[in-house]
């Protein structure tokens, strides 16, 4: 017979408890979390386009205000964007601020000394529906591990051998005694046979006394078995009370010796299972060093326009961003935080876009922080150029950019073609390069990956105010450059 741990039913309460308080905790620190992550991302957005809207707010062109802030509300975290003039006048309004309600932003736009207008962000709140949804391995990992501390303390606290035969000597020696008081109950039984089932009950009944005064209230299933299986003893064999002794003695000790084979099979069977689970878990993150970063810009063109543009139109088109990238990877070696890197290549841009190596010649040289510098400057200083030629009614279109190291950079090919949009930037860096990305870059996965390198490719999301500082100097020094 298998006896239950004490107070199981309390304690698998309590589980549920600790079950639902991890859940909560979980809920509120990932939502504040998120809340300081998204107001951030959203000041770094606000300072990038109140550089950006200058110009257009000036001369308040809707059109140019509108396509640049349509690229902001349709990040997720953007629920709305409002741009006002100088007498607080809305200029252009883009997002779902009827629907959605957030934290808002709020920046004047100053051009020199004076204010010429002021840009509003309204941040979208994260419903605990969707933490749920991001975080619903940590969950039912800690739903499992909660059912298996419960499951763990049914099989250990659970008497032993050892405590089951100190309770069946202990019901023996007070039998025992009883019997001796009673004046040898069997005598009676045979002289008077309405009396057996009274001295039955009364042995009955001493012997649960006996065991309720020793042993917990929690083990009341255990004792409930004992009171039966000693009232159909003394029923049975009323006439002979030593054998009834006996009898209860024998089978508590069969039942401590089951118990004990149980519990060995089922707490080997758990250890199993947790070794193979730890031996699934194990990383595939690879660890290797880097000293070329490559850093791959391609055109976004889902309409195909580059390949029915003429000749005479996209040469020139080709010398433009050539001479751009030139310039930015001038201006981007002559940071301090990139020393030790010097260009591996010699980068052109054709109609399949430009690659460029960086190569780290000291062990301290972060090549793959100089590869996403390049990418987002590059990225920014094309975007300005984007702008000025739609509004000039010139040909130009918007890139996109993969940094990788030499292993993973055809890899890198076939995630932009599949995971990239206007101006995204993706990253397939191994640990060597993710570190020094530290403090600098923030990076998100890909959503709903289907290979193996579209789940270690991260998205860049934003850099930090530093790094904006810098990348900003970096673009106005090659546009001076190029003014010039």
């Amino acid at each position: 017979m298998t006896y239950l741990a004490p107070r199981q039913g309390l304690f698998a309460i309590i589980i549920l408890i600790s079950f639902f308080i991890h859940t909560t905790l979980l809920l509120i620190s990932t939502n504040q979390q998120l809340d300081e992550l998204k107001t951030q991302t959203g000041e770094r957005m606000l300072v990038q386009l109140i550089d950006e809207v200058k110009l257009p707010l000036l001369s308040k062109d809707k059109v140019s205000l509108s396509v640049l802030t349509g690229r902001y509300t349709s990040e997720n975290t953007v629920a709305s964007l409002t741009v006002k003039d100088i007498d607080n006048q809305v200029l252009i309004q883009t997002g779902q601020a009827q629907l959605l309600e957030g934290k808002t932003l709020s920046r004047k736009v100053i051009m020199g000394d004076s204010v010429i207008g002021r840009v509003d962000m309204t941040l979208r709140d994260t419903g605990n529906g969707e933490i749920i949804a991001s975080q619903w391995i940590f969950i039912l990992g800690s739903f499992i591990t909660h059912l298996l501390i419960w499951l763990l303390y049914g099989y250990v606290a659970r008497p032993t051998r050892e405590q089951l035969a100190a309770l069946s000597r202990d019901v023996q020696d007070y039998l025992i005694n009883q019997n001796q008081n009673s004046g040898r109950v069997g005598d009676e039984h045979s002289v008077s046979e309405p009396s057996q089932p009274k001295d039955g009950l009364s042995i009955h009944k001493a012997l649960g006394a006996y065991i309720k005064s020793h042993q917990d209230e929690d083990s009341s299933q255990a004792d409930s078995d004992l009171i039966n299986e000693g009232q159909h003893t003394v029923q049975s064999t009323s006439d002979n009370p030593a054998n009834a002794h006996q009898d209860i003695l024998k089978k508590i000790d069969d039942n401590a010796i089951g118990n004990g084979g149980a519990n060995a099979d089922e707490l080997s069977e758990s250890e199993g299972a947790l070794t193979t689970t730890g031996a699934k878990l194990q990383s595939l993150t690879a660890n290797r060093p880097i000293e070329v970063a490559t850093v791959k810009i391609r055109f976004y063109d889902p309409n195909l326009l580059l390949t029915a543009l003429a000749f005479e139109k996209s040469e020139p088109y080709f010398a433009l961003c050539n001479q751009l990238l030139q310039r930015t990877i001038d201006e981007l070696l002559k940071q301090p935080i990139l020393f030790g890197i010097k260009l591996h290549n010699k980068p052109v841009f054709d109609e399949n876009g430009a690659t460029v190596e960086f190569l780290a010649t000291t062990s301290h040289s972060k090549a793959g922080l100089a590869a996403i510098m390049l990418a987002k400057a590059y990225v920014m200083l094309n975007e300005v150029t984007y702008i000025k030629h739609r509004e000039l009614q010139r040909f130009a279109l918007q890139v996109i950019a993969g940094v990788s190291d030499q292993a993973t950079s055809e890899k890198m090919e076939q995630l932009l073609v599949n995971n990239a949009s206007e101006d995204d930037i993706l990253a397939l860096l191994p640990v060597e390069g993710i570190k020094q990305l530290r403090g600098y870059i923030q990076l998100n996965s890909l959503k709903n990956p289907t290979t193996v390198y579209e789940r270690d490719c991260a998205i860049v999301e934003g850099v930090s105010d530093s790094m904006m500082q810098r990348l900003i100097e970096v673009r106005d020094a090659v546009l001076l450059s190029a003014l010039n």
